[in-house]
């Protein structure tokens, strides 16, 4: 055995319990041969560190899956300075390729492109939102009208009901089941109050955080930092596959409609048949 195999071996974390995967140090589940203290005694003699290095978090890392067998893309570092993407291969091995962080994160840049609008078309849009509002809030109160006649109906057939039956007119059997029915339907018409009186965001307001980030979408992914890219991508997209350099994204709602409308050119045609 040469000396930097016997050097590789007691600089192994394997023998404390540990081991590293994908360049990070992760607690193993086997019974470990020494203690952490005599490694570190022993790492100090090789004149190395016994501390663990800092888990990595690689910027896009999870956001990808391949094309090829479905699998997530994962990275590692190269030569101590490149990072590079991969197939996992955890299904078998893959023939997807490699693809390095810096030209990963100019596609995804390309990915974010097509949400970007300009102020006129987030304008109109803005319109379009205010307006289903205005026709929400109109829908909401004829239901609710709708609702208190359902009830004043129910109660004025509970009330004769009941004198019918306190002048003998009707058994008690008949009273005792449409009493049951009667109180259902009530509970079912208190139920629906309810939701309709539960407070919720207006579609506008909504609207218009997310036309205030498709306003800038791109030059914000430009000027931010690989964790704040990260933020952005996992915002807009639902899953993005990677095929040997080529990335297919699929777009969260309503992100999905910015990308029609610029594809189409028809804004108002995709969000008056998908108001959000």
């Amino acid at each position: 055995m040469t000396t930097s195999e016997v050097h590789r071996m007691l600089r192994n974390p394997i023998y404390t319990g540990d081991f590293r995967c994908c360049g990070t140090r992760r607690k193993g589940s086997h019974q470990p041969l020494i203690t952490h203290d005599i490694i570190n005694r022993v790492q100090k003699v090789l004149g190395g560190t016994a501390r663990p290095r800092k888990a990595r978090r690689y910027a896009f890392m999870g956001l990808l899956t391949c094309a090829k067998c479905g699998c997530s893309l994962t990275a590692e570092m190269k030569k101590g300075r490149y990072v590079y993407y991969h197939c996992t291969n955890f299904r078998g091995r893959c023939d997807n390729s490699y693809i390095r962080e810096e030209r990963l994160g100019e596609l995804l840049g390309d990915v974010i492109k097509p949400i970007q609008i300009s102020t006129e078309i987030a304008d109109a849009i803005a319109g379009v939102l205010r307006g289903s509002d205005v026709d929400a809030r109109r829908v909401r109160a004829d239901s609710l009208r709708c609702l208190d006649q359902r009830r004043r109906v129910v109660l004025a057939r509970q009330d004769r009901a009941y004198e019918d039956f306190s002048e003998g007119r009707i058994s008690q059997d008949f009273w005792t089941r449409k009493s049951v029915t009667w109180e259902a339907e009530l509970r079912a018409v208190a139920m629906e109050e309810a939701r309709l009186d539960a407070p919720r965001e207006s579609v506008a307001v909504t609207g218009k955080r997310i036309l205030e980030l498709a306003k800038q979408a791109e030059n914000l992914y430009k000027s931010q930092d690989p964790a704040e890219q990260r933020q952005l991508l996992e915002t807009v997209l639902s899953n993005c596959t990677f095929d040997c350099g080529t990335l297919t994204p699929t777009y969260t709602s309503p992100f999905d409609l910015l990308v029609k409308g610029n594809q189409t050119g028809n804004w108002r045609r995709e969000w008056d048949s998908n108001p959000r």
